[in-house]
């Protein structure tokens, strides 16, 4: 039987190891922490997951929260400017998307991948011990990476790319939000600022989830929302974060946060991220081809909501593939066919359309502004964030 090893267990490693499990496979996952220690740590992100990745994660057998957390029925968007709603729409999506804290997620896949008989290790491997274990297996997929081991992922010299992150990021997850009142997230644009998005989701330990509301501040690097510190204290950022809103949202969207305070003690972080695309296929440094997925070989910023989606489209995808040829070869040309599909029909469209979010050209421009006079134009618009790759469609829709 063929040996499978999986680097990282996130929204791309636990999916496709559960899937590989429970298609007979021998399967080894190599990761930092195990579930208490996730439970434990920090938020990991936001995350929103729309329906064909729901219904991914039901067909797999993971969709334990699908009747449990709260419907994102669709977006609210505003462009603000001096306190002022200057132009709005609300659009919904043809199904509901959810959110569901990392933390709960990964600890619950974790727990049942153990319980299921899966093979977990607690380990940062080096790259020359990966190198060294490799050969004891048939395939490596590699989900999580950064420094030396992302290094073994080549640039893809198709996508030109920005050299430095193009928002800086604040993440909260807090209690005591007044609830929109027709289960829509927020998209709040502050032009030369950035945006402030927010949705309601599912926080809490397996077994003791809760309603909470998540919210990310998209900041322009030097922008007047660029205030967050890396060392600051969860106490400082929710301060800070209702600040924020005083100073630049006006009083009717404000007030929603005015009782806001953190889920916990976890619930907040800082950061950025640097977009990335690199070939699926990497090599250590004996030669051994190694197969990437999710962030290692799409990384996005989170402002477009496609990091989850793709992350998991991948796993599926992936996992199909290697049950589809069950004893390999899991050589460089199969590694290359496997990634194909979900690299031409996930990544990528997701890639350019959160590009496309966070830095949208005049015609989009003019279409978010129309979409506000038409409903139907507000909706398409909406659902190309469950559906990045229908970008060229609504570009069509009438102005």
């Amino acid at each position: 039987m063929a040996q499978i090893q999986i680097l990282g267990a996130g929204e791309c490693g636990l999916p496709l190891a559960h899937q590989l499990l429970r298609g007979g496979k021998s399967v080894t996952l190599v990761t930092d922490r195990d579930a208490a220690a996730v439970l434990a740590g920090t938020v990991t992100s936001t995350q929103v997951k729309f329906p064909a990745t729901l219904d991914l994660e039901s067909h797999a057998g993971l969709g334990v929260w699908r009747s449990a957390a709260p419907n994102i029925e669709g977006i609210r968007l505003a462009m603000v400017v001096d306190h002022t709603v200057v132009a709005g729409w609300a659009g919904r999506f043809t199904r509901p998307a959810q959110s569901v804290d990392q933390r709960t997620v990964f600890a619950h896949w974790l727990t049942d991948f153990v319980a299921a008989g899966g093979d977990l290790r607690i380990a940062e491997p080096s790259v020359a011990e990966l190198d060294r274990t490799a050969a004891d297996y048939d395939l490596t997929v590699v989900t999580r990476a950064s420094g030396e081991l992302a290094a073994c992922f080549e640039a893809d010299p198709a996508w030109i790319l920005p050299a430095e992150p193009l928002r800086r990021l604040a993440v909260l997850y807090l209690d005591g939000v007044e609830p929109d009142p027709d289960h829509l997230g927020s998209y709040i644009s502050l032009p030369e600022h950035g945006e402030v998005i927010s949705y309601p989701g599912l926080t809490g330990p397996p077994g003791q989830e809760r309603r909470c509301e998540m919210v990310l501040f998209e900041a322009r690097p030097g922008s007047s929302l660029d205030v967050f510190d890396r060392h600051s204290t969860p106490g400082e950022r929710i301060r800070q974060a209702k600040k924020l809103f005083d100073r630049h949202l006006p009083a009717e969207l404000a007030d929603r946060y005015r009782a806001a305070e953190l889920t916990d003690a976890g619930a907040t972080l800082v950061g950025a991220v640097t977009p990335a695309m690199r070939k699926a296929v990497g090599t250590l440094p004996s030669g051994a081809p190694i197969l990437g997925g999710g962030d290692v070989v799409c990384r996005m910023d989170p402002g477009g909501a496609q990091g989850a989606n793709n992350a998991i489209h991948c796993a599926i995808r992936y996992g199909e593939a290697i049950l589809h040829n069950p004893e390999g070869p899991y050589d460089r040309a199969w590694m290359e066919w496997a990634a194909a599909p979900w690299l031409t029909g996930i990544a990528h469209p997701a890639a350019l359309w959160t590009m496309t979010v966070l830095d949208p050209p005049p015609a989009v421009q003019e279409l978010m502004l129309a979409a506000q006079h038409d409903p139907t134009l507000a909706d398409a618009f909406a659902d190309t964030f469950a559906r990045p790759a229908n970008m060229a469609r609504f570009a069509d829709a009438p102005a």
